[in-house]
Parts: C-alpha cells; sequence; structure tokens
C-alpha cells in the first residue's frame, strides 16, 4: 500500500465523518431522534382492552354524527388504530437501541467509568470482541489502535511504539536493554521491567485497555508512551461456568498449528469464595526454512500457560483475590530470514537458535471499603527465567563497517558466531492506594508504591568459523614445550586461533519508591479539572565483568587499560549506579458540553528510569545512560452521535522528548582501534506533532458495525547528541508516520436461533526505523500492510469460524535487531478453523 491509498482512507474517513454531521440534529427537532420516538411512545394513549364499556373520548363525542351502529363496533374500529400505531413506534425504539454502541467500562482511573468519559486518548477491546476474534497475542488487537505499532523480535520479545515514544533499542539479548515506554499491566499488577518482555498468551479477558500518552501520575515509571491493562474475568459465586475453544490452521509454505484453551469458574463456598482457573496450550507451526542446517519450517513454537484467580470475602467490607500466572515458551529457530528472502522465507545461516522462556506471577490483592473511600492493596512478585542462543557476528559486523561506502563487498571471514544468555529477573512491588468514593464534588486519589527488581545474566560468546588451534603453535610455553613462546610471545600470550570470544556475568538491580495523587474537582456540572502529582526516588545499579578470548582478546588487548598485569588475561569490569528522583505532574479539563459529547485539554509529564550501556564492555559508549522525559500537551474530542449509533473520538497533540535513550551508532575503540559501532546512549531531543481519529458506526444496515482509526505522527530529531552520529531532522525511530485500521463486523439472524456472523480487518503500518537514522547504515522496516476476515456461525453458547491471517500473504519485514541485524517477517498466509462452546 501507498501514500495514494492512505489518502483513500483519510478521504474515506472524512466523508463518513462529514455525513455523521450532516444529519446530526438536536434530538427535540428530530422527529426520527430516539427521544422524540420514546416521546411518542410515552405519551401516547394506550390500547384499551375490548369492551362494550369503552367510549371515544369526551370532545369526539361532541362532535360525532349519530350512528345507528352499536358502540362496540365504533370502539372496535377505532381501538386496533391506536395500538398499531404505539406498536409500530416501540419496533422502531428497539431496532435504534439494537443498533447503539455498546459503551464499555474502564478502570483506567482507579475507579469504574465509560471510555467516554477518559481524559485522553483510549481504546478498549471487549472480551467477547476478543474472542470472537480468536485473540491470543498483542498484534492480534493493538495493529487496530491509531498510532500504535509493534515490532515482534525473532526471539519472541515485543516492543510497542505509542505515538512515536518506544524503547529505541533494538538489542534482543535479554539485559541491558533499558526500560520499556509503556507500561503492561496484568490486572493491577505492573509487568514492564528489564529483560525481554514476554508476549502473553491469554484466553478469558473481560477487556484490554490500552491508554495512550504519559500515564506517569498513576502508573509510574515505563509508562511514558502510554499504558496496557489487560483485565481478566473475575470469579463469580453463583454457578459453574466452563469455557472451551479449539482451533486448527495451516500456514502457507508453512508448519500446521493447533491451539487449545479451557476456563472453569468453580463456586467454592457461597457468597464467600470462588475460583477461575484457566489454561492454554498451543503449538505454532515454523515457515522459515533454514537451508544449510536442512531444516524446514524450523522456527516453530510451543507455548502454554496457567492462570488462576482465588476470590475470597471476608466480611461486607473486605475482600481479597489471590492470582497466579504462569507461562512456558520454545522457540525452537526464529522466523527470521536473510537479506532480501522475505519471499522464500529462506536462512542459509548455520547457527542454532531457541528461546526458552518461562514467566510467572504471584499477587495479592486486598480490598476494604471504608465509610468514605476503598483502600486497595497490591503485593507482586513476578519472575521469567529465560535461557537462549541467537546469532551476534560482531566481528563480521567489525569488518562490514570498515567497507561501507567503499562499494566493495566485505569477506564473510567471520560467518558462524552465537551467544548464550540466560538470565533470571525477580521483582517484588507493593502498592497502597486509596480512592474516594465518588458521587462527590471532589473525588481524589492517592496512594503508595515500592518495587524492587534485580536480573542476574551469564553469557557466553563464540565464533565457529574460528576453528581451535590445531598446531599447538599459539598455545602458551606451560602446554607446549616444544615450541614454547614461539608465536604466543609475538602475539604478548594471546591466542586468537580459538572458537571462544567473551564469558561473562553480572546483574542489573532497580529499587524505586514513589507517592502520588490525584484530584478531580467538578467546577460546575459540565466542567471538571483534575491534578496530579507522582514523586518518585530511585536507584540503578548494573555490573557485568566479561572475560575476553581469541580475536576479540586480541583486539581488546591492544589497550594496555584492558590486561590484568597479574594474570595477562584481557577483560573488562563495568559497575555503576543511576540514582534519580524528580516529579510527574499532570493537568487536564474537561468540558461536557453535551451528555453523550465531551471537549478536554490536557498536559502530562512521563518517564523512563536510565540505564547501563552494556556495549561499554567492548569500550563503545557511555557507561551510563540518563533518564529521559517527554511532556504531552493534548487536547480532543469524545462524541457520541443518533443516540450511540456513531461514535467519534478526535485528538490533536505535541510532544517534546528530552535526552532520548536509544541505540546510536558512533565512533568506539575496540582496544586502540577506532571503528563505528552501535550502543545504547542518550542521542538528543527531538519533538513529534500527531494526530488521532476512531470512528465507530452502528451503520443503517441492521447487524454492520464500522470502524475507523487513524494516525499520523511526524516526529523529528531537533537536538542530536554531538558525541552521536545521528542525524539532525531525521525521522524517530520505531514511528510509522500513517497508521490505519478499519473493521467491519456483519451478524444477522441465520437458521432458528443461530446467526451468521463476519468479519474483515484492514490494516497499514507506513515504513519506520529501528535505530536512529545514520549516514551509511539502514535499519529501515518498509511500509507494510495486512487483511484478516472470518465467516461463521454462533449459537447463544456455542461458534464455529473460518478465519484467514494476512489473506495476502505480504511477506514483509517487521522487526530488525541490531547491532546485529536479524531480519523478522510477518507471518504468511494463515488459515485456519476454530470452534467454541460454553457450558
Amino acid at each position: 500500500m501507498n501514500a495514494s491509498a492512505s489518502l483513500r482512507i483519510a478521504v474515506a474517513a472524512s466523508l463518513l465523518l462529514l455525513t455523521a454531521f450532516a444529519h446530526a440534529q438536536p434530538p427535540s427537532d428530530d422527529p426520527d431522534s430516539l427521544d422524540a420516538l420514546l416521546a411518542t411512545s410515552d405519551e401516547a394513549p394506550q390500547a384499551e382492552p375490548n369492551t362494550t364499556e369503552s367510549a371515544p373520548p369526551p370532545a369526539e363525542q361532541a362532535t360525532a354524527p349519530a350512528t345507528t351502529e352499536p358502540e362496540t363496533l365504533k370502539t372496535l374500529e377505532v381501538t386496533p388504530l391506536v395500538a398499531e400505531s404505539n406498536e409500530d413506534v416501540a419496533e422502531k425504539v428497539r431496532e435504534v437501541r439494537s443498533r447503539r454502541i455498546e459503551e464499555i467500562t474502564v478502570t483506567a482511573g482507579f475507579r469504574e467509568q465509560s471510555v467516554q468519559d477518559v481524559v485522553g486518548g483510549a481504546q478498549v477491546f471487549g472480551g467477547e470482541g476478543l474472542d470472537k476474534a480468536g485473540a491470543a497475542g498483542m498484534e492480534d488487537y493493538l495493529l487496530e489502535v491509531p498510532s500504535v505499532s509493534l515490532q515482534k523480535s525473532g526471539n519472541g520479545s515485543a516492543k510497542i511504539s505509542i505515538r512515536g515514544i518506544s524503547n529505541v533499542n533494538a538489542s534482543d539479548l535479554g539485559y541491558g536493554a533499558g526500560s520499556p515506554t509503556t507500561g503492561v499491566y496484568l490486572n493491577d499488577v505492573g509487568i514492564q521491567g528489564s529483560g525481554v518482555f514476554p508476549d502473553l498468551n491469554l484466553f478469558d479477558l473481560n477487556r484490554v485497555e490500552v491508554l495512550k500518552g504519559p500515564q506517569g501520575t498513576l502508573y509510574g515509571e515505563g509508562s511514558m508512551g502510554g499504558a496496557i491493562k489487560m483485565v481478566t474475568n473475575a470469579p463469580t459465586w453463583d454457578e459453574w461456568i466452563f469455557r472451551s475453544a479449539l482451533g486448527f490452521s495451516q500456514t502457507e509454505d508453512g508448519g500446521f498449528s493447533r491451539d487449545l484453551r479451557l476456563a472453569v469458574n468453580a463456586p467454592i463456598v457461597k457468597e464467600r469464595m470462588a475460583a477461575r482457573i484457566v489454561a492454554t496450550r498451543q503449538r505454532n507451526g515454523g515457515y522459515v526454512d533454514y537451508t544449510t542446517l536442512q531444516r524446514p519450517d524450523a522456527d516453530s513454537e510451543d507455548a502454554e500457560s496457567l492462570r488462576g484467580v482465588v476470590a475470597f470475602t471476608a466480611s461486607e467490607t473486605l475482600d481479597f483475590d489471590y492470582q497466579y500466572f504462569g507461562q512456558k515458551s520454545f522457540r525452537n529457530q526464529f522466523p527470521v530470514v536473510d537479506v532480501g528472502k522475505q519471499q522464500e522465507l529462506t536462512n542459509e545461516r548455520e547457527e542454532k537458535q531457541f528461546a526458552d522462556t518461562q514467566f510467572g506471577i504471584h499477587s495479592l490483592t486486598g480490598r476494604w471499603d471504608l465509610p468514605q473511600a476503598q483502600l486497595t492493596s497490591v503485593t507482586a512478585l513476578y519472575k521469567t527465567d529465560r535461557d537462549s542462543l541467537r546469532r551476534t557476528p560482531v566481528l563480521q559486523s567489525i569488518i562490514e563497517t570498515q567497507y561501507r561506502g567503499t562499494g566493495a563487498m566485505a569477506p564473510d571471514t567471520f560467518r558462524v558466531a552465537y551467544t548464550t544468555v540466560v538470565t533470571k529477573l525477580n521483582s517484588v512491588s507493593q502498592e497502597l492506594r486509596l480512592v474516594s468514593a465518588g458521587d462527590e464534588r471532589f473525588d481524589w486519589i492517592g496512594g503508595l508504591f515500592y518495587r524492587d527488581r534485580s536480573q542476574s545474566f551469564d553469557q557466553q560468546k563464540y565464533e565457529d568459523s574460528v576453528p581451535n588451534d590445531p598446531t599447538g603453535l599459539f598455545d602458551t610455553a606451560a602446554t607446549n614445550p616444544l615450541l614454547p613462546g614461539l608465536v604466543s610471545g609475538a602475539l604478548l600470550g594471546f591466542n586468537p586461533v580459538q572458537g571462544k570470544q567473551e564469558d561473562g556475568f553480572g546483574d542489573e538491580t532497580f529499587k524505586q519508591f514513589a507517592a502520588y495523587g490525584e484530584l478531580n474537582f467538578a467546577i460546575t456540572d459540565n466542567v471538571e479539572l483534575t491534578g496530579g502529582l507522582r514523586l518518585f526516588t530511585e536507584k540503578i545499579g548494573f555490573l557485568i565483568d566479561t572475560q575476553f578470548y581469541g580475536v576479540e582478546a586480541f583486539l581488546i588487548g591492544t589497550d594496555p587499560e584492558n590486561i590484568d598485569p597479574e594474570t595477562g588475561a584481557v577483560g573488562k569490569y563495568l559497575k555503576t549506579k543511576v540514582k534519580t528522583q524528580g516529579i510527574l505532574p499532570k493537568a487536564s479539563l474537561a468540558w461536557r458540553f453535551h451528555d453523550e459529547r465531551m471537549v478536554y485539554a490536557t498536559i502530562a509529564r512521563g518517564f523512563r528510569s536510565g540505564t547501563a550501556n552494556v556495549y561499554s564492555a567492548l569500550d563503545a559508549g557511555p557507561p551510563v545512560v540518563q533518564p529521559d522525559y517527554v511532556w504531552n500537551k493534548e487536547i480532543g474530542l469524545k462524541a457520541s452521535w443518533f443516540d450511540g449509533q456513531l461514535v467519534t473520538n478526535l485528538a490533536g497533540y505535541h510532544i517534546d522528548w528530552q535526552a532520548m535513550q536509544g541505540t546510536v551508532i558512533g565512533r568506539a575503540n575496540l582496544g586502540a582501534a577506532p571503528v563505528d559501532f552501535a550502543y545504547l546512549a542518550n542521542a538528543g531531543d527531538s519533538e513529534l506533532l500527531g494526530a488521532e481519529m476512531a470512528v465507530n458506526w452502528a451503520t443503517p444496515v441492521d447487524g454492520l458495525l464500522a470502524t475507523l482509526n487513524l494516525g499520523y505522527n511526524d516526529g523529528k530529531v531537533t537536538k542530536p547528541d554531538e558525541n552521536s552520529m545521528v542525524v539532525k531532522g531525521s525521522a524517530l525511530p520505531n514511528c510509522p508516520r500513517f497508521t490505519g485500521s478499519s473493521t467491519l463486523v456483519y451478524t444477522r439472524p441465520f437458521f432458528g436461533r443461530t446467526n451468521l456472523e463476519l468479519s474483515s480487518t484492514y490494516s497499514y503500518i507506513e515504513s519506520q526505523s529501528v535505530i536512529f537514522e545514520t549516514e551509511g547504515f539502514d535499519f529501515t522496516i518498509p511500509a507494510y500492510d495486512q487483511l484478516k476476515a472470518s465467516v461463521g456461525v454462533s449459537g447463544e453458547r456455542w461458534r464455529l469460524q473460518m478465519y484467514g491471517d494476512n489473506l495476502l500473504d505480504n511477506r514483509a519485514v517487521v522487526a530488525i535487531s541490531a547491532p546485529t541485524p536479524q531480519y523478522t517477517v510477518l507471518t504468511p498466509r494463515v488459515l485456519g478453523i476454530r470452534a467454541s462452546y460454553d457450558f
């Protein structure tokens, strides 16, 4: 899809809005509006029972001509006409109400409210709609949100960009990656942090809330771009519920996939205790052929999860929820291809790659209803254990860097290179939150938050293109007495002829304490002012101790400071701390000039913690990366028309991003040798102008619902850091200028009590860069689009569907990892069938 196609989408949106506004009239002036119909229905006389005691109204008696017809016949002639008129009106009311778009209640502000009352950009996906679409991972719904993009790395990690704000660090090693910019929550438990964030496979959700713009006041660090809150269905006391879903699919030029999901709601003690247990098991067939390894469709994945919530009511004012969630996944090779091999879906590299991840959450939530407020306590522990192996051709990248701009092809000297990384992450958090009972002119929230997170890691790097020395010439005199020091002496004791290049370990630590509050003041019945503030202090530590061998030791050892004078070993030891304290303010003003229409203005500050630059162990870049901040200034309109049949949300915003963290390419010293190398640093400042539109329309065609989402984001680097090679005026990474999606859902009675269900969704994401633009380096993802559709039938408790994902079979690159590029491709066309049954 090109720019002209984007223009067609924008024109269609404009026409849709113009049509809506052209027909929008005040309810009292429109005889066909629901208010008018209700008035007619309520005020019209009701049909009386047929009886000989009935008589015409007094006025009719005074003017009626004499007749010899019985009084009963007069009644029979008049009364049915009035009853028929009322029934017609009532039927119109029912038809209008049936087309009304259902309002979804959210808890974005820690209290229940309609999503249309949330000040700021917000989009919600209801659980029923997610189940109907067979949604499991984030890509199944995030690509339908304007100004949001998702990059799923080949090893299973996910990178989310909201309004162009993202973690501009393309490393997916699992450590030293910096904090994300999107907060991710499972119920009230924040699960974002350092390390690779897994894409959770969830079933039996109540809803997913996507909040756009900084959410620092209530959600803290890591939510400077926005937040995603996944809310599960709560246990119920009164009935057993069994839910099941089963799916089978075939990937074009790939393998066979299957998906099984089960959910059980179990009352345990009447009105006291209940549990809800959810289990999933998934097998994704691969579609990338690793030709050298002779492994077709090698990138398969197996995943399984178990989730349980036990709800207990201790008294009328006190209740508790215990939540457990565990997920295991194993990726066998990655869906990454060689450059230019997207259509063939081939990878000729020889490295075996895998990612074995185990993710777990334990949380206890208590709620105590006080006379004027509710006190909530959330205690959580989450941990991630990960063992991975991936291609990391550092030496080959250095060679290729030296050939850039020469027009010559770099020799493929170090062809086979890989790194094994084992990480263990543990995080403990405690939050206390007091929320006013509401229904007052003042509503308020106050809270305290504490988090203690640590992650340890071990890594070994190998270059299998370098064989171990078969001659012994490079051995030391102690192991090679025949040729003592013949070669090793000339090389100062280094042995470059060996496969092992690095052996290191380290840890990352994070401690934060925060206090926050928010006050909402109803100036009038229609005007509300909200102010919020979060105070925080945090300490971040990073330690890495790496020993170098082989060719890397030879390079790093050219700087004497990297050589241990006693042992002669080459190594780098890095230990840093980042201490930060700050304030995150927020202010907004909302004016509800109509019962279903609101305009608002808001300003908010977002924050992301500092981190260490892991590549400084290779003498690349500074050791410490400072925190970065954003200011978001936004105005918007949220409106509902035709009694809820048309919902239009518009927003425009300006974002200042200061001291951006991200992967840059600059001059580094590998020992004494200067080279161009990628590392993590503060890249400078940028600004972004953006606009969004979301339209939901219950069309006049009975059962047809249409949605249109458009996003425009123009982000530019305004002040590059002088130590980087970032180009001033270049586009922000992970910030596609245009994003758009359109969905049609059609439901109608089919046979008996069954319904026919048809749906289709088209989404488009314009081109974007992965890291900051640098002359001579290209990490750009071209624009891509995809189309998915389904057709099915459903009854009261069951559903059967045939579906297709990526029907256009667009084999686009959707992610590029750095500093050593791997190109992740969009899953080819998938055709499948899924069935669900609740009993």
